[in-house]
């Protein structure tokens, strides 16, 4: 178990911005159809910090998460939205308290589900469903599980946001708000935060702000982390 994780209440989650990946130009808007894996794209690799309310100021480190490089054929032939990956964590004790894992999906075809462990036992699953939603106003909505497949939130993003269209470092443009919902009443929110031209249009690497529910347990943190880091794949790492 992470101490760090247990009275977080605003989380700040950062992705590496590594230099060695020069050939790696993604889209600033999202996209969930990209190319498959680029010669020089190396695994991805995020850091968790303790924020404020507003998420724009990096407090104590909680933990450090990395893709384990493995699935290297499917990484070869699938876009980060489909490919399979998983997903390792390491504390300040060097512990491992979360871990997850998405298999191969076929869009539209094939329940999306990535599956969460917290201090080795099963948390839950985050899963995306197989329909399309623009119809309904909504951009992309994920479902989360808790470790008895009960339904605990729906990650919700809407399409009338400036972000979707506008990603820029201007007010209502610079984030894209995920509204997490329990019982249809917003207790929280994942938010995709602008992160600089340099990031944006030169690199893959993201930046999000995560605010818990009030009253949400450790593991239950464990899973809507995992789903940002899900959300980042399904839209944010297409190029």
């Amino acid at each position: 178990m992470t101490d760090g994780l247990k009275f977080l209440k605003y989380a700040l989650l950062l992705q590496e911005n590594d230099p060695l990946e020069f050939c790696v130009c993604p889209l600033p808007i999202p996209s969930n159809i990209g190319i498959p894996f680029f010669p020089c794209e190396l695994p991805n690799n995020f850091t968790l910090f303790q924020t404020n309310e507003n998420h724009n100021q990096k407090g104590m480190k909680i933990m450090d998460l990395e893709e384990v490089e493995s699935y290297r054929l499917q990484r070869a032939i699938c876009c980060p939205s489909a490919r399979p990956f998983e997903i390792t964590s390491r504390d300040f004790y060097n512990n491992i308290p979360i871990s997850g894992e998405r298999l191969f999906s076929i869009p539209f075809l094939k329940q999306n589900t990535l599956t969460v462990k917290f201090d080795g036992q099963y948390a839950g699953k985050v899963v995306q469903e197989k329909s399309c939603q623009f119809t309904q106003g909504i951009f992309h909505s994920l479902e989360i599980y808790d470790e008895h497949d009960q339904h605990l939130y729906t990650i919700q993003a809407n399409l009338k946001q400036k972000g979707l269209l506008c990603f820029l470092p201007f007010q209502q443009c610079e984030r894209i708000i995920y509204e997490i919902l329990e019982e249809n009443e917003q207790v929280g929110s994942i938010q995709h935060i602008f992160y600089g031209f340099d990031n944006e249009f030169c690199s893959k690497a993201d930046q999000y702000g995560i605010s818990f529910p009030d009253d949400c347990e450790e593991r239950h943190k464990a899973l809507l982390i995992m789903a940002t880091i899900f959300i980042d794949y399904l839209w944010f790492e297409n190029v």
